[in-house]
């Protein structure tokens, strides 16, 4: 079998890496990097062995002239191959219009460089359960253009290469050992609470939030890069939490107490729940939040968190999302998984718990991002 692999140092790519090369001892592996920094930090993770087995190419899929000159690289073969199309821009804070070049066209010039690969191929896109093609009020530019990747995808290549889909929600860490590889999604509301002390968050506490751990959304994925080599039938596969799903309110408390317990062992007090908001008093509350100026926060990190209200206060808000299909074993329960998460996060930011929240500012916010 061989893959032809986007996204491969990403947060689920890491992991499907892994997974890959671990159990398919036969397995032909092709990385399609955007830097030498990637390829390097992929590498890294790697053991000598399984770096024999994976070839790297570096092309940036948002650039013609790039792909142009990485499909030139590529030598046509008649092996099966499975593409699968991780790499995307995955910011909740985007408009579509800004996304379009990666996500849109970077998933068109990976499709050239697949059949530039291989004349038996199947595409498989990688998508979110937050958005569907059609019959969608989209929240945001993230879940626009990913749909938009996907008509453009079946409109132009449907008739040439089966393409599959499969779809994850908020992905998190190991839901063993809490582990990832980016710190985006839920991880920069996690910062939000640990390093400083918001005045209030805003969004619906009952409202549902369909968070899977990457160790899960990793085994489904790559149960479908199997199916698809060992067949040209298209599938579908969404991998959320379904039944699952928590509350807001419910999260946002774990995580404070996973946060209350890490301040303890280093003797630092508590601090008070953060209220919840619904919408409507959020707009009579924007003095308040720019009144609220605790010392040590840059006028950039402000904004950020400023941006992060009205992010997280949107799916707290509007808790729509695809339930599970074609899934061999449900979402393990967030509840079970979720200290280890946030323990994980903390365990990287140990700053965070060490110093009084209002001084603290752990890594720069750009290093965390809504998505």
């Amino acid at each position: 079998m061989k893959v032809l692999l986007s996204g491969a140092s990403g947060t689920v790519g890491m992991p499907l890496v892994a997974a890959l090369l671990a159990h398919d001892a036969d397995l032909r592996l092709t990385c399609v990097l955007r830097s030498e920094k990637a390829r390097v930090a992929l590498a890294q993770t790697l053991a000598p062995a399984q770096r024999e087995r994976v070839d790297f190419i570096e092309a940036d899929l948002s650039d013609d002239a790039s792909v142009d000159m990485a499909a030139r690289l590529l030598a046509m073969e008649h092996v099966p191959t499975v593409g699968v199309h991780l790499a995307a821009d995955v910011s909740w804070d985007k408009s579509c219009e800004e996304m379009q070049q990666l996500n849109v066209q970077g998933t068109r010039n990976f499709v050239r460089l697949l059949l530039a690969a291989s004349a038996r191929a199947h595409m498989v896109y990688v998508s979110t359960a937050y958005t569907r093609t059609h019959d969608w009020d989209y929240r945001n530019g993230y879940e626009e253009s990913k749909a938009m990747a996907e008509r453009s995808l079946r409109e132009e290549f449907g008739a040439r290469l089966p393409i599959s889909t499969f779809s994850c929600s908020l992905v998190v860490g190991d839901s063993r050992t809490g582990e990832i590889a980016r710190f985006n999604g839920l991880y920069p509301l996690i910062k939000f609470l640990a390093a400083f002390n918001p005045p209030f968050l805003v969004g619906n506490k009952d409202g549902l939030l369909d968070i899977v751990p990457v160790d899960w959304v990793v085994a489904e994925l790559h149960a479908m890069v199997l199916r698809c080599a060992a067949s040209d039938t298209p599938c579908e596969c969404v991998a959320s939490a379904g039944p699952h799903r928590v509350r807001y309110e419910t999260a946002v408390r774990l995580i404070e107490e996973r946060i209350a317990l890490a301040r303890r062992s280093h003797g630092l007090a508590e601090l008070a729940p953060v209220p919840i908001l619904r919408d409507r008093q959020w707009g009579f509350l924007k003095r308040a939040l720019a009144a609220w100026q605790p010392p040590g926060i840059s006028r950039s990190d402000f904004r950020y968190f400023e941006r992060l209200l009205r992010v997280y206060g949107t799916y707290a808000s509007s808790d729509r999302v695809r339930p599970p299909l074609h899934v061999s074993s449900p979402s393990p329960d967030p509840l079970a998984f979720l200290p280890g998460v946030v323990d994980h996060w903390i365990a990287c930011h140990p700053r965070t718990v060490r110093r009084q929240a209002s001084t603290a500012s752990s890594a720069p916010a750009a290093q965390e991002q809504p998505a």
